[in-house]
């Protein structure tokens, strides 16, 4: 290559770099002007004003004691209300009769099942719909058991869907016959039942709930001074450990109507709790459903902390097994838009959120509602379910188009 073609060359790079600096400079300026937004959708949202603690059940509770030996199998279900002398349990004195009476139990359930699908015609008046939604939900329920390893329950719920998919072929007309099964099952039935069972049946001692289980806590507080408990006291009921209970109780009633949640909390936390007033206290770790309680003590121990009583009257078998529970009380739920706190913006003295609307900010007064550090709840009628709440941008104002 001759000087020439090198002097060529380096005019030619001297020229295509200084038209690349022109364009980048250019394209940076084209960024900086170029009007850019981020949005967020609005969307409803409900938020609980509530608080967390760990509660103690107080209930009024008196032992089943019964001298029987053997294995002791409940009869009545937990929480079930049962009166003076009602079988409650039954204790077999050897292996051979706890087999044939589970045996018993399972056949009994079994013909009841199969006498039902045994009925079923395509004249039923079965909802085919309502079917395959129960088959849909059967299939969940399924496979949240396996993702949450739930052996125990496996087979109750492979049940469930193996019935609905049954139903479904029958409703469909297939030709199903289960009676050389119920036939099958009655004579097993026959045979077990004609067998003497070594067994004493073991009875209710008064009126009450009924609950299999004893945990030693049944005595941990006087019931009748529930409603006089002191923080300190609350803390004693959680770390206290569990009396020894006499092998001779076979069981226990709730025999009172009433029974309460205690807990402890800071003196912050009582404002919103007047006595008299109703809350809702939810489960968060059980699948118990939430329930309605009434604030009937709120007692002040020394200048941090105070005890509280809450009364119930719902009872169930979840709820009759529960002792020490962390629990959510709900002093009122809200419901609105939900807006991200750094869109909210103050125009005039006016706290509002800028909405993009057809490429045109609007900007939209809101009534705030409820606050967090990352979100607030509004519930005007400003807001629109689905407006784009603007959360990021310059020189903003009301009518400002957007490019």
């Amino acid at each position: 290559m001759n000087e020439k073609q090198k002097e060529f060359l380096k005019k030619a790079a001297v020229i295509v770099l200084s038209l690349f600096f022109i364009f980048y400079v250019s394209y940076q300026v084209y960024l900086t002007s170029f009007e850019k937004v981020e949005t967020e959708t609005a969307l409803e949202k409900t938020v609980n004003n509530s608080l967390f603690t760990t509660g103690f059940f107080v209930r009024e509770e008196e032992y089943i004691v019964n001298s029987a030996s053997g294995t002791v199998i409940p009869i009545a279900q937990d929480g079930k209300k049962v009166s003076s002398g009602d079988t409650v349990a039954v204790a077999f004195g050897s292996d051979s009769s706890v087999e044939s009476y589970m045996r018993t139990e399972l056949l009994k359930a079994e013909l009841e099942r199969y006498t039902k699908l045994n009925s079923i015609t395509p004249s039923s008046g079965i909802d085919a719909d309502a079917l395959d939604s129960s088959i849909g939900s059967a299939i969940s329920e399924l496979v949240d058991r396996i993702d949450a390893n739930d052996i125990g329950n496996l087979s109750s719920s492979y049940a469930a869907l193996r019935d609905c998919i049954t139903k479904k072929q029958l409703i469909l007309g297939a030709d199903i016959n289960f009676q050389d099964i119920i036939d099958g099952i009655n004579n097993e039935l026959e045979m077990i039942e004609g067998r003497k069972l070594d067994h004493e049946t073991i009875n209710a001692t008064g009126s009450g709930y009924y609950i299999a289980n004893v945990d030693g806590y049944e005595n941990a507080f006087d019931y009748k001074e529930v409603k006089n408990i002191l923080p300190e006291q609350v803390d004693a009921l959680l770390e206290g450990e569990r009396a020894q209970v006499a092998d001779d109780v076979m069981g226990k009633l709730v025999t009172g109507f009433n029974w309460y949640i205690v807990c402890k909390l800071e003196i912050e936390d009582i404002a919103e709790l007047d006595v008299n007033s109703f809350v809702t206290v939810d489960f968060p770790y059980s699948s118990t459903e939430a329930l309605k309680a009434q604030v009937v003590a709120v007692n002040v121990s020394g200048a941090d902390t105070a005890a509280v009583v809450l009364r119930c009257n719902v009872m169930n078998e979840e709820l009759a097994n529960m002792r020490i529970e962390d629990i959510e009380i709900i002093f009122n739920s809200v419901t609105g838009f939900r807006v991200p706190a750094n869109a909210v913006r103050e125009v005039d003295g006016v706290k509002g959120v800028y909405i993009l609307r057809s490429n045109s900010v609007t900007f939209r007064e809101i009534n705030i509602v409820w606050t967090s550090d990352e979100y607030v709840i509004c519930n005007d009628d400003e807001i629109k379910l689905y407006d784009e709440i603007i959360t990021k941008g310059k020189d903003l104002y009301d009518g400002k188009a957007i490019n």
